[in-house]
């Protein structure tokens, strides 16, 4: 993702030697390069989404710095007001029709007196804003050569933000996010009913996700992800939680996805579900069960036949097993998920036959630990 940003400030900066300037511009200003105008202070576009369409959207400025006769270094200062923290985007380009006797230079600060700087990455292009606030913007030329231009040196630059504050997750909606190394951002997702909540998120490098609840206390295990492509499933209840993000990554995107889910199994033995052949039950092992929850289910054969167990999940934190009892079985047949997209399925078997004989069988599924949480889904054939 940073490579394409960086591709396209590449791209649109290109611009700047290309089409000529057609206004001298005053003294200590920056000209709006879409609409013209002089401004005396910069803008910047906050991106949403993160898709191909929004990360097209920049504010870009043709920056003019005075020359003086009687000096050889120059500068002008900009400011920034920014209302998150988070990572600014940035490129600019010194347009000099002599380079060899100049030299255009760039640098953020965080007062206007431009002592304190703040980290500005020229490989990648972008700035960490640490917290909201007014930055400024220094734009610099040395030149030593006797005659200076009369209409001064320009600059281009263009910039959009990413924000790294805490915010709401909108359901099935991308949002783009702009961090440094390692440091969490807590996202809020609020669900009305029990269900399945998949998290995705897009990154160059690894990620580590955790499921908090309502005060902000983990409910899952701390997972490291190291896919660019990520997808981690939680299952949990009516009410609000935060997904804690740490990433490697500068920037990222991330979506989360709400999928209410009715559970229907038996909570002891006695109550088991009864799972007509061929018809799918699906179940929710909830992030607030205590560890050793069990659901319950139960099929019948009416004679001896084949049978084939469907067992489906997906499971980001901790483990869930399946035991089967009856008629020989006492938790002998037992599977595990503990990933996403996992499939243990199987065909029951008895000693010296592969039917299973004439009778009642259960099933059992248990939450293994504390931290365990995910979906289901469980059927016979």
């Amino acid at each position: 993702m940073k490579k394409k940003i960086s591709l396209i400030f590449g791209i649109l900066l290109m611009a700047f030697l290309l089409i000529p300037n057609t206004k001298v511009m005053a003294e200590g200003t920056a000209q709006d390069y879409t609409t013209g105008e002089d401004v005396t202070k910069l803008s910047t576009f906050a991106l949403t989404t993160g898709d191909d369409k929004d990360l097209n959207n920049y504010v870009t400025y043709s920056v003019n710095v005075a020359s003086d006769a009687a000096s050889s270094n120059v500068e002008v200062v900009f400011p920034m007001t920014l209302s998150q923290k988070g990572i600014l985007n940035c490129a600019f380009v010194f347009l000099d029709s002599n380079p060899t006797t100049s030299y255009g230079d760039f640098g953020i600060y965080s007062d206007a007196a431009c002592t304190k700087p703040i980290d500005y990455n020229t490989y990648n292009y972008y700035a960490i804003i640490p917290k909201k606030g007014t930055y400024y913007f220094k734009f610099s030329v040395s030149d030593y050569s006797d005659e200076k231009p009369e209409d001064g040196y320009y600059f281009g630059f263009s910039s959009n933000f990413f924000s790294g504050a805490d915010r709401n997750l909108k359901d099935k909606t991308w949002s783009i996010a702009g961090s440094e190394v390692q440091k969490p951002i807590y996202y809020k997702v609020t669900t009305t009913k029990a269900g399945s909540l998949t998290i995705n998120l897009e990154s160059e490098y690894s990620s580590t996700i955790t499921l908090l609840n309502s005060s902000k206390k983990a409910i899952s295990e701390e997972t490291t992800y190291y896919s660019t492509d990520t997808k981690a499933v939680y299952a949990v209840g009516k009410g609000t939680y935060y997904i804690k993000v740490a990433s490697n990554s500068e920037l990222y995107r991330i979506k989360s996805t709400f999928k209410a889910v009715t559970d229907t199994s038996g909570t002891t033995k006695a109550k088991a579900k009864k799972l007509p052949a061929g018809k799918a039950s699906k179940g929710l092992v909830l992030a607030s069960d205590k560890a050793g929850k069990v659901d319950w289910y139960k099929f019948t054969v009416t004679k001896a036949q084949t049978v084939d167990i469907t067992f489906l999940g997906d499971v980001s934190s901790g483990e869930i097993s399946l035991e089967l009892y009856g008629n020989g079985f006492s938790g002998s047949v037992t599977e595990y998920i503990n990933t996403v997209n996992s499939d243990k399925s199987f065909s029951v078997y008895t000693l010296g036959s592969t039917k299973l004989s004439k009778g009642t069988y259960y099933i059992k599924i248990t939450k293994k630990t504390k931290n365990t949480s995910g979906s289901y889904t469980l059927q016979f054939n």
